[in-house]
């Protein structure tokens, strides 16, 4: 019923990227690698060094110049997902209140959702910072 999520896990998943013909593959699997490294810090400190590796993989290499919209969008995105993220936090286990698991999975494709709003505002951006810096090369 709720697909989305379950889309998501299987994109983070590096041996589950349909076409690796392409460099969707690779991009799949930059993104599974970043997610595995926060994921995986727990009480580690945390290695810029390698945030930053991770970050060049999934193709964040130029500044991103970002229009007053766009950093609007992923602004309010922000907003939402801290506010869908306390309210899951206030239900864990042993929470100040409860919700209905079809509330919570509701709560779970909206923080999805945003997440990839956000995450496509920050790639177009980045297209464009790689456009840019192809017509200043010519």
């Amino acid at each position: 019923m709720n697909s989305k999520p379950q889309t998501a896990r299987a994109a983070a998943n590096p041996g589950s990227s349909v076409d690796s013909s392409s460099g969707t593959s690779r991009l799949d699997t930059a993104y599974a690698d970043a997610i595995q490294a926060i994921a995986g810090h727990g009480d580690q400190p945390l290695d810029i060094h390698e945030i930053c590796r991770l970050r060049r993989a999934c193709g964040f290499t130029d500044d991103l110049a970002l229009t007053e919209w766009e950093a609007q969008a992923i602004n309010t995105r922000l907003y939402g997902l801290s506010a869908i993220s306390a309210l899951l936090i206030g239900a864990d286990d042993g929470g100040a209140f409860k919700l209905s698991k079809w509330l919570q999975g509701g709560l779970h494709s909206a923080l999805y959702a945003l997440t990839e709003d956000a995450q496509g505002v920050l790639h177009r951006a980045n297209e464009k910072a790689a456009e840019a810096r192809k017509g200043g090369a010519v």
